[in-house]
């Protein structure tokens, strides 16, 4: 595969440790037969980084936290996780927080900001200088991201984007589910109004990912029946799912009266053949809408 590689993409390199590994010029990828690869950064732009993640894992150095190395040691290198199923910091389960930073923070800032939140260690692993992944043990008083992150991001002066795993019961567990959320994660739509995503947020774009591009469209086609045509129902719609179907919050939302948003979600079961506020037609409906071009 490295052959291949080097056609599309001179100055491509192979590592063989860790350490002469340079996390400054190079995106370094795990490939499927254990393969170290790295990519010049300043070659790839965020779509070609996107799709060489679906065929390799990020990884990068551990920073020199014994925390830190141990994380990496397990779900980077495929070490074992008995030094970290016997920690009593992971007795409940732990839980994986990607992050994404848009803007120029530096490595120990972050970190600081992050740990001013919790009492409890936290693990990082950093993919990129601007991406990574948090390990978050599971306490009684875990951290409430969406409810932190507005001040977080205003102390930072940068824009972050979080994507949350379910907790899982165990560091073992945790390792085994690593790849498949890894690749979910990589779902994570980084234009959504979202900063704070959880891993049920991207299940209709994991489905979508398996489906065909004809599969997809014919699910728009059947589902939404020209609906999108209408930019003031698609946007009512889109509002309606934003506000968690509330109608009163959606109404708000929207500076209409609840009576006309009424009137608006007639007029979509009308054109549809489908109500929102039935739990079936509302998750076809959410999936035709993620499936817009």
């Amino acid at each position: 595969m490295l052959e291949e590689l080097e056609k599309l993409f001179p100055g491509v390199v192979k590592m063989e440790s860790f350490e002469s590994i340079d996390t400054s010029d190079y995106h370094w990828l795990r490939m499927e037969d254990g393969e170290m690869v790295g990519f010049p950064a300043n070659q790839l732009n965020n779509r070609e980084l996107a799709l060489l993640h679906l065929i390799g894992s990020p990884m990068s150095h551990p920073n020199g936290s014994s925390l830190d190395t141990a994380w990496h040691e397990l779900l980077l290198e495929r070490g074992k996780s008995e030094g970290l199923d016997k920690d009593p910091l992971y007795e409940n389960g732990c839980r994986f927080v990607f992050f994404k930073i848009e803007g120029h923070i530096k490595a120990e800032a972050f970190q600081e900001a992050i740990d001013n939140l919790t009492d409890d260690p936290l693990a990082y692993i950093w993919f990129t200088k601007q991406t990574g992944l948090i390990v978050e043990s599971r306490q009684a008083d875990f951290i409430v991201y969406e409810e932190i992150l507005d001040m977080l991001m205003y102390d930072l002066s940068a824009s972050l984007r979080l994507f949350i795993s379910p907790w899982q019961s165990s560091a073992e567990n945790a390792a085994a589910q690593y790849p498949w959320l890894s690749k979910a994660y990589q779902q994570f739509d980084a234009q959504s109004a979202k900063h704070v995503l959880y891993f049920q947020d991207a299940v209709p774009d994991l489905i979508s990912a398996l489906l065909s591009e004809t599969d997809r469209q014919n699910i728009v086609h059947h589902i939404l029946q020209g609906m999108h045509e209408d930019d003031e129902l698609l946007r009512t719609v889109r509002m309606y799912f934003l506000c968690n179907q509330n109608l009163t919050l959606t109404a708000k939302k929207l500076y209409i009266h609840r009576n006309s948003l009424n009137y608006r979600l007639e007029k979509l079961t009308e054109k549809t053949g489908l109500d929102i506020r039935r739990f079936q037609d509302a998750f076809a409906l959410y999936l035709a809408l993620h499936n817009l071009p």
